[in-house]
């Protein structure tokens, strides 16, 4: 397996989200939702800004997610550390009956290569799920 850049691994890891998301709502919304989270999360992580998510509905294009290669120079870590904020608020917007499945579903779409890579991240899909799970009982109790 050859190393897949930081900004291939986003851009993988974004387009699921949206996939996903626009079967619990529209593409349109999917897509602004993680526009918006992406702009959010610059705050807190300076490197989102090389990201640019584009509406494709009204453009002669088919990919949203735009990726600049200045993200490869960022620390694995940072990269895991934004991934698993933006998988998590995503999860969350989606409400407890979508997000149930959410996170299960991106794991199995995402791919060995890119699970691997990003779990060298610290971005445990399998963890995240049972986060989740545990999160929802509690709640209920």
């Amino acid at each position: 397996m050859s190393k897949i850049e930081n900004s291939e691994v986003i851009r993988h890891v974004l387009r699921k989200l949206i996939d996903i998301s626009s079967r619990k709502t529209t593409k349109g919304l999917a897509i602004s939702k993680i526009d918006k989270l992406i702009k959010k999360l610059e705050e807190k992580y300076d490197f989102l800004k090389h990201i640019e998510i584009k509406d494709t509905r009204f453009l002669e294009m088919d990919e949203p997610v735009t990726v600049m290669s200045d993200i490869n120079v960022v620390k694995i870590d940072n990269i895991g550390e934004a991934l698993y904020d933006i998988i998590k608020t995503m999860n969350f917007t989606l409400g407890k009956d979508a997000g149930h499945f959410f996170i299960k579903e991106l794991k199995s779409r995402m791919g060995r290569d890119y699970i691997s890579t990003i779990e060298n991240m610290g971005l445990d899909l399998g963890l995240m799920q049972l986060e989740f799970e545990v999160n929802e009982l509690t709640k209920k109790l």
